[in-house]
């Protein structure tokens, strides 16, 4: 199976961070929209934006041809590497309407060849202008499909980074690695990691980051598969499906499956603490019940005192997660 190889320093170990990208997102969600066949986890999603302007409206786009062309890969320019898990949409696109002209052709080429669309017409010939067309584009698609739903999918990545922060702290990158996707593997003897399962095999499959770094990015849409991005001049980076995914899309939950619970802690309270499962925040939790956000706040509370949940904070937000004792009422 084709497999990518990389060497890890002692440096790029000491830079291995977590960050969030609405950008990856974005253009990842486009991608499962041109090819949701393996995608039905995200059925409920797919359903509502199917017919979405960007990949049905007439006449040729060059948003569309650069975001849903080859599963291959993207060019590598609309994804730029994100650095902190407070990303914001505008500041990743804004880096993309700063990329130099030559690398928008170098990085069209390293996915199209010498045949790009006919939708890229205008982008080859006057790149700058080009790009703030696509921007204007993806602008448009984030707020019809993705700006509704960013609260909760943000909320989903950053109780990601909490679970796998705590992992590599209390068990280290080996487990913390393996933990993140079955095609990750990293051995501490000669500090590699292997990044099974790719599509092809690169033109070199073993890479030093050199110290680079190495950046993991939780995503919604990147499931199920592992996307990497190694070579210079990018910082790496290492983006995969989010722990929960599974819970992205439910309706708001009900008291089901925890009516023992209930009679012990309260309805609403035993709805909660069945919802943390994963780490989730105050606003999260508000959005999928139904409740108030300080009727939230204030059974989180309650919670806490008993010990069954506790907050972490992550940036400016404070997500929940189940205490041992917590956890103990669901075995």
């Amino acid at each position: 199976m084709p497999a990518l190889t990389l060497s890890l320093s002692t440096t790029d170990l000491g830079r291995l961070r977590w960050a969030v990208s609405p950008a990856w997102e974005l253009l990842a969600s486009v991608r499962t929209l041109a090819r949701p066949a393996g995608h039905a986890i995200h059925m409920p999603w797919l359903s509502a934006h199917r017919h979405d302007p960007l990949l049905t409206g007439p006449g040729p786009s060059a948003a569309r041809d650069l975001t849903a062309g080859p599963a291959s890969h993207l060019p590598g320019f609309l994804a730029p590497t994100p650095l902190s898990p407070l990303t914001a949409l505008d500041d990743e696109l804004d880096e993309v309407l700063r990329t130099p002209p030559d690398v928008v052709r170098r990085d069209v080429a390293a996915v199209f060849g010498d045949d790009p669309p006919s939708g890229l017409a205008p982008l080859l010939r006057t790149p700058r202008r080009g790009l703030e067309a696509v921007v204007t584009d993806l602008r448009h698609y984030w707020q019809r499909t993705l700006a509704p739903a960013w609260p909760r999918i943000r909320a989903l990545l950053e109780s990601d980074i909490h679970y796998r922060a705590r992992a590599l702290t209390e068990r280290g990158p080996a487990a913390m690695f393996a933990g993140i996707h079955p095609d990750l593997a990293f051995d501490e003897a000669t500090a590699t990691l292997r990044i099974a399962g790719l599509r092809s095999v690169p033109p070199d499959p073993h890479r030093s980051l050199e110290g680079r770094g190495l950046v993991l990015v939780p995503s919604a849409f990147a499931w199920p598969r592992l996307y990497s991005k190694t070579s210079q001049p990018w910082v790496p980076v290492i983006r995969y499906p989010v722990r929960g995914i599974g819970t992205l899309w439910e309706s708001p939950s009900s008291a089901a499956g925890t009516a023992d619970l209930a009679a012990a802690l309260g309805a609403t309270r035993a709805t909660l603490l069945g919802l943390l499962e994963t780490p989730a925040g105050t606003l999260e939790l508000a959005g999928r019940t139904g409740l108030a956000p300080g009727g939230v706040s204030a059974h989180l509370h309650k919670l806490t005192r008993a010990g069954l949940v506790a907050p972490h904070r992550i940036g400016r937000v404070v997500l929940y997660a189940r205490t041992a004792r917590g956890e103990a009422l669901y075995r």
